[in-house]
């Protein structure tokens, strides 16, 4: 990434209140009318774990080639690579808001144990969100390629 800087932090982080937001006067909404909302599946957290391990794995490989480890890089796998990392970083935010919004929702019923499992499951969900955000952001910083020197003479 030249130029630009890139997906900064802020960004995320106000899609994240947005979504948290939203989701928590919806929450609110369901819960009003007896119903519960649904619970986070273990798999889903560890899907999400994992694409955090694969971006990861993708801009470090960017980041070995930008440092001369890597001997060749296709260009466009570069910028697919960018491109992934600050998805990941923009999906890590709107799970975070929807795990979050949907504890938000749930908490003023603390004392049910139901809600009180849910909960649970929100929390696990919020971490690995929370690592696929990191994972995105770290890898675009990865990404990024350092300004040339410039010539006297150009």
């Amino acid at each position: 990434m030249t130029g630009g800087r890139g997906l900064r932090w802020h960004i995320p982080a106000g899609f994240a209140l947005f979504v948290a937001g939203l989701v928590a006067l919806l929450t609110r909404r369901l819960m009003q009318s007896g119903t519960f909302p649904p619970r986070v599946p273990m798999a889903a957290v560890i899907l999400i774990a994992i694409l955090g391990i694969v971006v990861l794995w993708f801009g470090w490989a960017v980041r070995g080639y930008l440092r001369g480890r890597k001997a060749d890089l296709n260009a466009i796998r570069a910028a697919r690579t960018l491109a992934l990392a600050q998805a990941a970083a923009l999906t890590g935010a709107a799970l975070i808001g929807l795990y979050a919004g949907q504890a938000l929702g749930l908490a003023p019923d603390w004392d049910l144990k139901a809600a009180q499992r849910l909960l649970r499951g929100y929390a696990l969900g919020l971490g690995a969100s929370a690592w696929l955000l990191l994972a995105g952001l770290l890898a675009q910083s990865w990404c990024r390629i350092p300004p040339r020197e410039r010539d006297d003479a150009s």
